[in-house]
């Protein structure tokens, strides 16, 4: 009766084991550093930019002019940073620890300082070298939300919350999302005023709308949403902490409304082609590595992870 048993078990085991995305090209690059990279930018297939460092230690920005294949230390400041992004302009933005942001302007090699202050920048959003929107949070508490603008030194708006805020993304210069310990945000005004959705339950980590209507939202719990009017309101695609949903995601990106990749720890590495419905794993990201962000478009990808690790792939 037992083998009985366990043959049952192995076989229903084995047919619900997922397939596994191969991808043609799957390659740690070349890193200067041993801290952990926190986020990768890309402004084209073979100009990035990372970012890197230890909490109150130091950090780095990093480059690469090859794809990703090498990088190479651009800037180095005293204490980690978080996010790096640029707006459609090539202006450049880096925020991170002690309130820190910078600013780079298309075709300096130098990143300029436009902010310092106690807080711990998580994220930030810059529609324009003017404007944009910074969350920042203590650990678990102490969640800050800043709309800066009209020019990016000039704090317009701010607004605090209990639980600390660790990502945002605008749509447009009016409408927005951010996400932080049980929250999901919603502004209509560029910053100024926030609406709560009624998402609970998760560390909120990583929030990304590929359009104006559909955005994605991971939690550290292994919860999944997903809106597909503007955030206005939110779909559960996976509820996080139960019995086989227990994975610990860290960061979204998606291509388009459809086209999706979600990493994590334990080497979690995901891709979805049906708006988060189904989801594959994706054979390369090393078990070990703990996965912080992911940026992908025209075809290729990069994955920033723990201890001085970047992986860039092709799809």
């Amino acid at each position: 009766m037992r083998l009985l048993v366990f043959l049952a078990w192995l076989v229903l085991a084995l047919g619900c084991q997922k397939d596994v995305l191969t991808l043609r090209v799957f390659e740690a690059g070349s890193v200067p550093v041993s801290e952990d990279v926190t986020s990768v930018w890309f402004l084209d297939s073979l100009r990035g930019f990372a970012t890197a460092g230890a909490a109150w230690i130091r950090g780095h920005v990093l480059a690469s002019e090859d794809g990703g294949r090498t990088w190479y230390l651009d800037t180095t400041v005293v204490n980690r940073l978080e996010r790096v992004m640029f707006d459609s302009h090539g202006v450049g933005f880096v925020v991170g620890l002690h309130g820190l942001a910078m600013i780079r302007w298309p075709g300096d090699s130098t990143w300029y300082t436009f902010r310092t202050d106690y807080n711990w920048h998580r994220s930030a959003y810059f529609w324009s070298y003017r404007h944009a929107v910074l969350v920042s949070g203590d650990g678990f508490q102490g969640g800050i939300l800043r709309k800066l603008g009209p020019e990016v030194w000039y704090i317009d708006t701010l607004h605090r919350f209990v639980n600390s805020l660790y990502d945002v993304w605008m749509t447009d210069s009016l409408t927005g999302c951010a996400v932080g310990l049980g929250w999901v945000l919603r502004t209509e005004d560029g910053g100024r005023s926030w609406q709560r959705q009624p998402p609970r339950g998760d560390l909120f980590c990583s929030v990304h709308f590929p359009s104006a209507q559909v955005g994605y939202v991971c939690g550290r719990g292994g919860t999944l949403l997903k809106t597909t009017d503007g955030g206005r309101t939110w779909q559960v695609l996976r509820e996080g902490g139960s019995i086989g949903h227990s994975q610990s995601f860290r960061a979204l990106w998606f291509t388009s409304d459809q086209h999706g990749f979600l990493v994590g720890d334990g080497g979690l590495f995901w891709h979805t082609t049906d708006g988060g419905r189904s989801w594959l794993p994706v054979h390369g990201l090393p078990r070990a590595a703990n996965a912080a962000h992911v940026f992908a478009q025209g075809g290729r990808g990069w994955i920033a992870a723990d201890a001085g690790r970047i992986y860039r792939f092709e799809y």
